[in-house]
This record gives structure tokens, sequence and C-alpha cells, in this order.
């Protein structure tokens, strides 16, 4: 699959959204805690919560996610992934007690190098299902991933990241899922290694997300994220599968030259 018609479609989007007057901007954290550990030499069992704090005019109410993902390194440039994810949503832009089960199914891969920045991608299917309505909702997430060194160092120092991924829906549902543009996050951060299994990241997201009835919301999120590798004899695949929002592990000891 070509990935560059998410950078594509990203810019497309931009060239048609609406004025700023037009945009409800909110203000948001995002954290994240990630665990991996192995099961075999080439098999991963990942899983990772993410709590979010809004202000009271953001597009999301605060959401914690809480996935055991499934991963098969297939080859050090391709990884296959699969699992469940369970949201629970409380706030007071939402209904009460709202719910969302997603399965999720993809491949992250390595598309190369340009000097010392590594090129990846990330091909993610969804199927949700809210608890305010009754039907499940197919979408696709394309990512596209720029990762280089900071420092002199190829590998065990601060790792600088930026990452796009657009989200679009292939079905309806009847709880407001609807067909075609649903979301654009940007992000821009950097990776800092604090042992050999042991990371943080630090980042700005930008979450814009599709307009309705006229008006676009964009989310301006601070990231905040920790990784841990329980075994950390095992050396970090060249592309690491991940469900969050640019908190793609960018490990430590991975050179990105060809």
């Amino acid at each position: 699959m070509r990935t560059t018609w998410a950078v594509s479609a990203a810019l497309a989007t931009c060239a048609v959204a609406p004025a700023a007057a037009e945009t409800n901007h909110g203000g948001q954290i995002w954290g994240s805690i990630q665990v991996t550990a192995p099961i075999t030499d080439d098999v991963f069992v990942s899983s990772e919560i993410q709590p979010r704090w809004s202000a009271k005019n953001a597009a999301t109410a605060p959401i914690t996610f809480v996935p055991p993902i499934v991963s098969w390194r297939k080859s050090e440039s391709l990884i296959v992934s699969g699992g469940y994810l369970y949201a629970f949503i409380d706030g007071a832009r939402l209904p009460t007690d709202l719910h969302e089960h997603r399965f999720l199914q993809q491949i992250s891969y390595r598309i190369g190098a340009i000097g010392r920045v590594g090129i990846r991608a990330q091909t993610r299917f969804e199927q949700r299902n809210r608890s305010t309505g009754k039907d499940w909702n197919v979408r696709v997430a394309q990512q596209v991933l720029l990762a280089t060194p900071l420092t002199k160092k190829e590998s065990g120092g601060p790792v600088g990241v930026f990452s796009m991924e657009l989200y679009w829906n292939l079905t309806e549902a009847d709880w407001g899922a609807r067909r075609g543009y649903d979301d654009l996050w940007t992000f821009a951060g950097v990776r800092l290694p604090v042992s050999t299994s042991t990371a943080f990241e630090l980042g700005y997201l930008n979450q814009r997300q599709r307009a309705v009835n006229g008006r676009a919301n964009m989310n301006h999120a601070a990231v905040v994220g920790v990784s841990f590798q329980l075994s950390p004899s095992i050396t970090p695949p060249k592309v690491v599968p991940t469900t969050g929002p640019g908190l793609q592990p960018v490990g430590g000891r991975e050179p990105v030259r060809n």
C-alpha cells in the first residue's frame, strides 16, 4: 500500500478546512504508560493506559485506553499486530457512562532512510462499537513517522519524532460515525531513553476532527509518555507497534541508517 496518500489527504483536508473563526480550540494533556513483554523472540504483548485531561471546551472528554496488543515480528522491517481496546468516556460533553469497544489489526513497516532520518509507516484497521448505538463502524488509520537522533550518537541518545496520522471512516454508525474524513493527528516531540528498558516521550499533538454543522474542532495536547520493556535483553524491532497518537517507541538502540 502506498503511504504518501496520507500526507496528500492531510494537505487537502487543511486546504478546505473552515476558517479560524469557525474552529473550536480545546486544550488537553495526554498521558501514557506502556509496558511491553516478550512471549518469544519474535512475539510481543503490550498494554497501554492513556489518561487524558481536557479543558471544558475540548471536543473530547477525558478518556482512558487499556489495550492488550499481540505482535509478531516477521522481519526487522515488518510487524503484524492485532488486539482489543476498551475505552471508558466520562465528560460533560458526552453521554454519561459512554463505553467503546474496539478491535484492531495493523501492520507496521519500515520504508527506509534519508541520511540520519528513519522513515516508517503504520496501517491500522479498526472495528468500533459504542454503548450509545448498535452499529459497528469500520475505520482505517494511516500513519507516516520520521525519527532522527538529536546527537551524534547513532543509538542510545534522544530521538526527535514527527508523525502524521489520518483517520478515515469506511462505514457509518448510528452513534455518530460518518463515512469519510474523521481525524488528523500531527505530533512532534522527543524520545528520551533513561535506561536500556525505559524511555520517556514528550511532545505536542494537534488533533483536528471532522467538521460538524460547519464547525471544526481542534485539540492542542501536551503529551507525556513513559514506556517500559520488561526484558532488556531483547533488541527492539526496527518498527514498534503501538496505538498511541505519536507515542511510538523509537528503540534507543535502533540504528536509523539503511
